[in-house]
This record gives structure tokens, C-alpha cells and sequence, in this order.
């Protein structure tokens, strides 16, 4: 017998969806399309890598032969997600039979070899990093939408974590719009280093919004380990040069108002009906005396929209209405306040109820006034 252990079926359904989010569908080796399985010790450990990322779950566990192997990850997944409930047993014969039951629910499949598993990249502790994790997760909220697609700059596929001695700042952007978050930590070792958005993305999935739970990061020459008492999660760290956000925001600008965040989002709703993916013309902003008209027009016809504001001056500004959306529906709070040096310049968008969050949003162009 290569391994035997009982464990609850819930406890296993959770473990093997995070790890499961850590092998590729894509992958053409038999092994690198599977998950696995330790038990030892009190615990079964699950774990997917796709050379990429790497997650590992624990789950307590009743072992009866300590051991492993690899079984396939959608097979594992399927039959554990939709058991009965209660315990389920799990042993692997030496011929790599697996054979799993739970109530009256019995199967018998293939496994593989442990032997042949990709091992997991050694994080040496060079640098760490121990956050809140509910912080963490409104970091990562707060900036993974801004993140390039394009890998024509391959750097600005991941998110900037800059860590000074008080302070943990995360940057993303795509080249059009900048997303910028920050949170207080405890003096610790100052660090830089860019993490791939895939990773981070399953990160958020993993992490707690309990103000008690911490993340302790590990961060090594290549790679970085993030310890969520139960979760493991490791990553690469990213090469390259990335945008110095420090001296590309705009510190000073010239014309700023404030607006409430509800009625500006429904407005850019409301007038977007007429952008479509081949009509992407911009919304034009103009501001005035105490209001901010909104318009737009395309092929499909003309659209405007009035809102109050607590401006002073005037300034006509076009923009994507996409990214604004974007940035607007990640703030909290009720007000925000506009800020740019003019119609070309850099805009600031920055929540009222959260000094520590901006996003900044390049303009358009706009051609002859409508």
C-alpha cells in the first residue's frame, strides 16, 4: 500500500480546488495534469504546480499508511466534489490504483508515481513581509485590475510590491491607467520586487478578510512563498524594470472637483450604451460651475448627462470610459476627487474615505468640440 488515510470530505473538497487552481489544462505531461497527494503525520497535503505557481493545502487526516502519489487532478476533483459527504477514504494500492470511497460511493482509478512530481522551488527567507490578510486581500482588489495583458512590456503583466520600513505599496498599470494602494506594516526590511498577476489573482481567492489572520511572505532571490496558516502559495518573482510610479504621478496639478461616486458611475452607464467594441469613441467630460456635463457620440447616436459638482474654473477632458468605470468601482466611500493638470495631463482619481488608494487615468485626445 503506497498511502491510506480518512479524512473529512468538505475539509478535502476546499484543499483540492485551491490546488487544483495550479495545474494547467493546457499542460501535455500526464504528471503536470495531476495533484499530489502526502499524507503523514496527522495530515494529508495536496498540492498542484505548473512550473509557474505552486499552491499546497493541509487537511487534518486519520493516517493509516503514510505516503504518496499523483492522481489526476479533474478526476480527484470531480469525485471528492460531488460525494455524499461525511469521511472519505483514500489509499493507493502498489500497482498506483487509487481507490477512494465515501458512503456507499466507491472508485477505483489510475494514479501515478510521486517520484516523478516537479518539486517545488526552495524559498530561502532572504526578505519577509507579515500583513493582515484582510489588507492584503484590499491591496490586491484595489490594483490587480489594472494590470497589462500585453506582453510587449512582459514587466507590467505583475504588480509592483514596493515595501519600505512602515509602509507596503502595490502599483499596477497597462498604459493606460494606474492603480495604487498602500497599507501600513510594522519596521520591517525594505524590498521591491514584481510578482506575476496569475499568482496574485489566486492569492486573492486564498486569502481571509479576517482583520486576525495574517500572511507571512517569504521573499527569495526567484521565487516568493506566501504562508497562509494551512494554504501555501509560491510564485515567481518577475525580471525587468518597472514604471517609477514615484516620479510619474503627478504631484501637482491645477484643476481639481469633487464628485460623488454612485451618480458618476451610473452616468458613464448610461451614456457608454452607445460604445460598443468597434465604436469605441471616448466620453467628453466638461466641467463647469457646480456641474460636470457628460456626452458622448458614435455611430448609434448622441448621449448626454448632467451631474453636480463642487468644482471651479472649466476644463473639457475626454477619456476611455472603461478605465474610469474601473477605478470608480473599486473605491469605497461615497465622494472622490478629480484632479489634472488639463485637458492632456494625467488624471487623479482619488476616494475621499481612503488616503492610502489613487488611480490615475490617462486622457484622450478629443477632436473638434460636439
Amino acid at each position: 500500500m503506497l498511502l491510506h488515510c480518512v479524512c473529512e470530505q468538505t475539509l478535502l473538497n476546499t484543499a483540492l480546488g485551491h490546488a487544483a487552481r495550479a495545474v494547467s489544462s493546457r499542460a501535455t505531461a500526464e504528471m503536470l495534469k495531476g495533484i499530489l497527494l502526502e499524507c503523514k503525520d496527522g495530515s494529508l497535503t495536496v498540492t498542484g504546480n505548473d512550473l509557474e505557481m505552486g499552491i499546497v493545502a493541509v487537511v487534518p487526516a486519520e493516517v493509516l499508511t503514510p505516503g504518496s502519489a499523483v492522481l489526476d487532478a479533474r478526476m480527484i476533483c470531480e469525485i471528492v466534489r460531488r460525494a455524499p459527504g461525511g469521511d472519505i477514504t483514500l489509499s493507493v494500492s502498489d500497482r498506483y490504483m487509487a481507490h477512494i470511497e465515501c458512503g456507499a460511493s466507491v472508485f477505483d482509478v489510475t494514479a501515478l508515481p510521486a517520484e516523478n512530481y516537479p518539486v517545488l522551488p526552495e524559498v530561502t527567507g532572504l526578505r519577509s513581509l507579515t500583513l493582515a490578510q484582510a489588507d492584503l486581500k484590499k491591496l490586491l482588489n484595489m490594483t490587480l485590475f489594472s494590470v497589462s495583458d500585453a506582453e510587449t512590456k512582459h514587466i507590467h503583466t505583475g504588480v509592483l510590491f514596493d515595501a519600505e520600513p512602515e509602509t507596503l505599496t502595490l502599483v499596477a498599470l497597462d498604459g493606460h491607467r494606474l492603480a495604487l494602494s498602500r497599507a501600513a506594516r510594522n519596521g520591517e526590511e525594505a524590498f521591491s520586487a514584481v510578482l506575476p498577476a496569475s499568482g496574485l489573482r489566486e492569492l486573492e481567492r486564498m486569502l481571509e478578510g479576517d482583520e486576525e489572520a495574517n500572511a507571512v511572505m517569504q521573499i527569495g532571490a526567484r521565487h516568493i512563498l506566501t504562508d497562509l496558516n494551512g494554504l501555501t502559495l509560491v510564485t515567481r518573482v518577475m525580471e525587468g524594470e518597472f514604471f517609477k510610479y514615484k516620479t510619474g504621478i503627478p504631484q501637482e496639478n491645477s484643476f481639481s472637483a469633487v464628485l460623488e461616486i454612485r451618480p458618476v458611475i451610473q452616468t458613464l452607464e448610461r451614456v457608454g450604451l452607445l460604445i460598443t467594441e468597434k465604436l469605441k469613441n471616448p466620453v467628453r467630460l466638461l466641467f463647469s460651475e457646480g456641474k460636470l456635463t457628460v456626452n458622448c457620440q458614435t455611430a448609434l447616436g448622441r448621449a448626454q448627462d448632467d451631474i453636480p459638482c463642487e468644482c471651479e474654473g472649466e476644463l473639457e477632458i475626454g477619456f476611455n470610459h472603461r478605465y474610469l468605470l474601473d477605478a470608480l468601482r473599486h473605491m469605497a466611500g461615497e465622494r472622490f476627487r478629480f484632479e489634472t493638470g488639463g485637458a492632456v495631463s494625467p488624471c487623479l482619481l482619488k476616494p475621499e474615505s481612503d488616503e492610502d488608494t489613487l488611480f490615475m487615468v490617462l486622457p484622450v485626445r478629443l477632436s473638434a468640440a460636439l
